[in-house]
């Protein structure tokens, strides 16, 4: 992620046709005196650039030569798998988009004439570069905090694990849990009250009261924790965050 002194928000646009490449770098930094956009006029630019210096956020076009738009994406997210993402394209339609979601894009925008079209896309990129800079910080905090912190996606599944969560549930680490459904964490005779839990947080939208359950860490051994579990957002999806506190015996 860039840093520069002024806060300024650096923006690398991937697109071949040089005309429009220098017509939106000259529109963006006109109605956005935050925003400063470095150009590659084609995917294997972008690349290289992306790989010389960090950025904030890619804004690129779908049709280019050599490699598209989702493909440029597909490979940033090898290196990069959270890095803001933007699809500015003249080429539009609900395939690409829904194929572009698919791939991970942050966001999809058709181009269009006019300062409203790049006003548009500047609160995009803020958008997408302030959601991104704050997962970073809760990572920051989160990953070294010395109580379990795990966050659980609507289906149920583990999203996130910090170090803390490997060390209590016995793991060899976090990418071993990734996915986990929540029942197999807690005991056969708590999954009743668990799976209520977790629907009153996701449904209602707010922090639910302490609670005592049984946790299984993976070798199967039973602990008694109090969970303090809430709503929250990870990387742009909804997710139900608990924090685990164990009562010793």
């Amino acid at each position: 992620m860039a840093t520069t002194l002024s806060g300024n928000l650096t923006v690398l646009h991937a697109e071949d046709d040089r005309a429009f490449a220098d017509l939106t770098g000259d529109m963006l930094e006109s109605v956005a005196d935050d925003i400063e956009v470095v150009t590659a006029h084609d995917p294997e630019g972008a690349l290289e650039r992306l790989a010389e210096e960090p950025v904030d956020c890619i804004v690129s076009d779908y049709d280019m030569p050599g490699m598209d738009g989702l493909e440029l994406l597909e490979a940033v997210r090898a290196d990069h798998p959270d890095l803001p993402f933007i699809l500015f394209t003249g080429k539009g339609s609900e395939e690409i988009a829904s194929q572009a979601i698919s791939a991970g894009v942050t966001d999809y925008l058709q181009k269009g004439g006019g300062q409203d079209c790049y006003e548009m896309l500047a609160n995009r990129v803020r958008t997408a570069v302030d959601r991104y800079r704050s997962e970073e910080r809760y990572h920051n905090l989160v990953d070294t905090a010395p109580v379990p912190i795990a966050l659980f996606s609507p289906d149920r599944r583990l999203r996130y694990a910090n170090d803390a969560t490997v060390d209590f549930l016995e793991a060899e680490s976090a990418e071993a849990l990734l996915g986990t459904p929540m029942p197999a964490f807690v005991h056969p005779d708590d999954h009743e009250r668990a799976l209520e839990r977790f629907g009153s947080i996701m449904t209602e939208d707010r922090p639910a009261p302490e609670m005592e359950f049984r946790i299984r860490a993976v070798d199967g051994t039973v602990k008694r924790a109090v969970l303090a579990t809430a709503p929250g957002h990870y990387r742009g999806e909804q997710v139900a965050q608990v924090v685990v506190r164990l009562v010793e015996e």
